[in-house]
Formats: C-alpha cells, sequence, structure tokens
C-alpha cells in the first residue's frame, strides 16, 4: 500500500477519534391547562442538556417560569414577549417560555446546581389559583 494512502487512513482514524461524545438529553413532556401543570413535579440531572416541551391544552396562554436558577444553554422556541407582559414591564426570569392556547413549545436548558425550584404560570392569578410546580435537579 502506497506510503501517502497509510497517512491518509491514519489520519482519518486519529480525526474519528477525536469527535466528542454528545451529553444524552433528558427530555420532558407537560401539558398546561386551566390552571395546573400535568406534571406538577419535573427532576433532571445537572450539567445535562434538557428539552422540555409543553402544551398548553387550556383556553388561555401560559407560561413556564423560574426565577432564580444557575442555567447555560437556554433556548425557548416561543416567538417573543408574553402577551401577558405588558411592554418594558416584563420581569427577568431565569427561564421563561409561553405557548399560546393549542400551541405547543419548546425550551432547552441545562441546570448546573441542584437544588428545589419553583414553576409558576406568570400570567396574571393563575399562579394564585394554583399553577405551580417545582423543578428538582439532582447530581
Amino acid at each position: 500500500m502506497p506510503q501517502k494512502t497509510i497517512i491518509i487512513l491514519a489520519l482519518a482514524a486519529l480525526l474519528a477519534g477525536c469527535g466528542g461524545t454528545a451529553q444524552p438529553t433528558t427530555e420532558i413532556s407537560l401539558e398546561a391547562s386551566d390552571f395546573a401543570y400535568s406534571t406538577p413535579s419535573i427532576t433532571v440531572p445537572a450539567g445535562q442538556p434538557v428539552t422540555l416541551t409543553m402544551h398548553n391544552a387550556g383556553a388561555v396562554e401560559h407560561d413556564f417560569v423560574i426565577e432564580k436558577i444557575n442555567v447555560t444553554d437556554v433556548q425557548a422556541s416561543d416567538s417573543g414577549p408574553a402577551a401577558h407582559h405588558q411592554v418594558g414591564h416584563a420581569p427577568e426570569y431565569d427561564l421563561h417560555f409561553f405557548a399560546k392556547s393549542g400551541e405547543t413549545e419548546t425550551l432547552e436548558f441545562t441546570a448546573l446546581e441542584p437544588g428545589t425550584y419553583q414553576i409558576f404560570c406568570s400570567v396574571e392569578g393563575h399562579k394564585e389559583a394554583g399553577m405551580i410546580g417545582e423543578l428538582i435537579v439532582v447530581e
């Protein structure tokens, strides 16, 4: 076998070995209704990607909020600020996404620190009506 071919094959083998291994993604499905989450307690591993899919089966808009949590790689599929927030008056949340009635949206994130964090719907009156839950991040 010519020396060039051997070198090319050796380089290809080295490059194949350099490919990173992707961390497994925890996938969670959640349904929001009037006025509850279908899964009020969600457990995810710290340091691993999470994809949360929320379907809004309710008659009005619902969201998913965690006020303070140390997260990275946050991406939401919703189209922008929720309608229930007045322009310029939306609070800053570490995790927040929403779905209009009948829609399904996704939120991707990686929680960095173990702990128990309150989830709630920030639409006016929904939290008070019991639309709350918890996200438990474990080692």
